[in-house]
């Protein structure tokens, strides 16, 4: 009976150095699983989709010069040339996508996330054409024109600046939403002919074109989710909109009469070619945080 006690005993004192031995390792190893921090600097990568299905081109015509000799020839030359020019139309693309981000977070509660995020994309076919033919009667005269214009947009490049406001639906899972600014390279061309029904003896044929390549400001929003799988990696998902400023190209169809030597100019028009860009993109992307 004696023996049984002391074995008794010493089974519950080496339970016991088993228990304060656990809780003396476990004390030294730190707090099990701490609560992420998503405070500080973050550099990433990214690629996915965009669309532009509402790129909209408003080509405007108006009379810029008659000649006062053909009073009445010259006005309906004029007035015709800026019906051909006036025009209203849309582009539609899509491809895809690729570039970076960097930013900065500030976690300002357990669930308030603000922060700054910049990214650059390059797009691909980005190329996109559009064609027209119209005839226009002269208001006096039997005579009309026809009239063509053959518009090709390319959207090179996009970036943002932009805010962010995020929720932390997990200590691990940020919903969040941006808005700033935003900017795009854009490139236009535009191609106008206009024949005069006498033919080119009496009157050539009208033939210019255009070509601009310009960097457009603009603003941006959008909305994604963010997931902390590792303390200092995270992949995301997001969805961004860019609306940039209008790109326009002036130009002139000016009509000549070509039975005289010198030629002598008859009427023109002026012409306004103005593309307002708006874009639509998904991105998957991975970032590094450096907290």
């Amino acid at each position: 009976m004696e023996f049984q006690k002391t074995d008794m005993k010493k089974i519950v004192l080496s339970l016991m150095m088993t228990v304060v031995s656990s809780f003396t390792f476990s004390g030294s190893m730190g707090p099990i699983n701490p609560e992420p921090n998503w405070t500080g600097f973050y550099l990433g990568a990214n690629a996915g989709y965009w669309s532009s299905q509402d790129n909209k081109v408003v080509t405007t015509g108006s009379t810029s010069y008659i000649n006062q000799t053909f009073p009445l020839g010259a006005s309906n030359i004029a007035s015709a040339l800026a019906q051909v020019a006036t025009n209203n139309f849309s582009l539609h693309s899509n491809g895809f996508l690729g570039g970076g981000q960097v930013g900065y977070n500030y976690q300002q509660s357990k669930q308030v996330l603000l922060g700054l995020d910049i990214s650059f994309d390059g797009l691909t076919d980005s190329d996109h054409s559009y064609a027209l033919q119209k005839v226009v009667n002269l208001m006096d005269f039997e005579e009309y024109y026809v009239g063509a214009l053959a518009v090709k947009q390319k959207i090179n490049y996009l970036g943002t600046v932009s805010a962010r406001l995020g929720y932390l639906y997990h200590p691990t899972f940020l919903i969040f939403g941006t808005g700033g600014f935003a900017y795009g390279n854009v490139a236009l061309d535009a191609s106008w002919t206009a024949h005069e029904s006498l033919g080119p003896t009496v009157f050539p044929a009208i033939s210019i074109q255009n070509n601009l390549s310009k960097t457009l400001p603009g603003w941006t929003a959008g909305a994604g989710v963010e997931w902390l799988f590792k303390p200092n990696w995270s992949a995301k998902i997001d969805y961004t909109y860019y609306r940039l400023n209008n790109l326009n190209t002036p130009a002139v169809l000016a009509q000549r009469n070509g039975a005289e030597t010198p030629t002598v100019l008859w009427g023109s028009a002026a012409v306004s070619t103005a593309l307002t860009p708006s874009i639509g993109s998904v991105r998957v992307g991975i970032n590094y945080h450096f907290t």
